[in-house]
């Protein structure tokens, strides 16, 4: 075997959905002759119980020998790129590559990582600066201030993003929001997308009877009784009067802009339809954790126990590192790693729900 200087890391890249080659095993893999291998070149990267020793290396220890195999194969043949590992590889034998592959998946699982927050906790952490003025879990009760829960969380991350860059002429909330990354807003809209708004008292103004009839224009683009079906459209449904009322007469005067909106509507029609709307019943647009839920059964489908195809070849998530898992994850969304199947499943997935779906694996003990 060709000698390389020790401390080149094994940074086997791990979630794949993609069945790879499996080459033809020699008759008896050696895991002492592996583990003598692994500490004379792996161990800068990897600690001998098979943990990465930073979080953007994976855990390698009881993953699937023949998974292991066609990783270091492709890093190998250039299938995976990383140019340490194929340098590194290239001096290996066909038994040195069996043998490394027989001591890492024949090591005890190493226990999860311990408390993994999820996107909707991180959401909860950024929103609490919120609160102080849109309301305890978003929900108003200051004059003039708008709810942000069971809003859409698509709507609350377009408009953060409109007042974080000055569109709308905000200059305090600007600077306030500047500290916020993209990943931030997006926690913090999926957070208050997921809180039910309160009931409300009719307010001490308009005609909630009165207004009813007048949103029939309104429901078009809002939803029955100001609920939004849209991503991109507001829900009207339990929030602020005070702030409707200022809302709506804003863009009947064109201080905002919106194509014949309530062009011709009086101020009092325009207060019965705040007051009709702030008294409807509104639950979350989101539950907490359901779009990752269902993404996490599709993923079990061939990481899971019980596979749809159990022949396949492919690594164990639970308990992986949930920086490792996030960085690839993306890679495979941005079609930066070779695997068009998940391309395909991931092309459309957030920042926020990748890191969802990676902390809920860092979080599970391995098999």
């Amino acid at each position: 075997m060709k000698s390389f200087l020790p401390g080149i890391c094994l940074g086997l890249c791990l979630v794949s959905c993609s069945p790879e080659q499996e080459p033809p095993l020699p008759a008896v893999a050696d895991a002492a002759a592996g583990k003598a291998i692994v500490e004379a070149n792996c161990t800068g990267c990897h600690a001998l119980d098979g943990r990465g020793k930073t979080t953007e290396i994976p855990n390698l220890a009881a993953q699937p020998a023949d998974y292991l195999v066609n990783a270091m194969h492709a890093y190998r043949e250039g299938g995976r790129h990383h140019a340490a590992l194929q340098n590194l590889f290239d001096g290996f034998s066909e038994s040195d590559v069996q043998n490394i592959s027989a001591y890492f998946s024949g090591l005890p699982p190493l226990q999860a990582e311990a408390g993994g927050e999820t996107a909707y906790r991180e959401g909860a952490e950024v929103g609490a600066y919120c609160t102080g003025c849109h309301g305890e879990h978003g929900s108003s009760t200051t004059a003039g201030i708008p709810s942000l829960a069971g809003q859409q969380p698509a709507y609350l991350i377009m408009a953060t993003q409109e007042y974080a860059s000055g569109d709308r002429g905000h200059a305090e909330k600007a600077e306030m929001l500047q500290r916020l990354g993209e990943v931030d807003i997006e926690n913090m809209a999926m957070y208050f997308a997921s809180q039910a708004p309160e009931m409300r008292e009719p307010p001490p103004f308009g005609d909630p009877v009165a207004g009813e009839p007048l949103t029939a224009i309104c429901g078009s683009c809002h939803g029955a009784r100001g609920v939004s079906l849209d991503p991109l459209v507001p829900s009207l449904a339990g929030q602020e009067p005070v702030y409707l009322v200022n809302s709506i007469k804003a863009y009947r005067d064109e201080k905002r802009s919106h194509e014949d909106m309530v062009t011709e509507r009086t101020d009092a029609e325009i207060e019965s339809i705040a007051a009709f709307y702030s008294i409807q019943a509104a639950g979350s647009a989101v539950e907490p954790g359901d779009q990752a839920g269902k993404v996490i059964e599709k993923c079990q489908r061939c990481h899971g126990r019980g596979a749809v195809n159990p022949n396949m070849v492919v690594p164990v998530l639970n308990g992986q590192k949930k920086d490792y898992l996030l960085r690839v994850m993306k890679q495979y969304r941005d079609d930066e790693r070779g695997s068009s199947m998940m391309h395909k499943m991931s092309s459309g997935y957030s920042d926020s729900l990748l890191e969802e779906i990676a902390a809920h694996y860092a979080s599970q003990p391995a098999d």
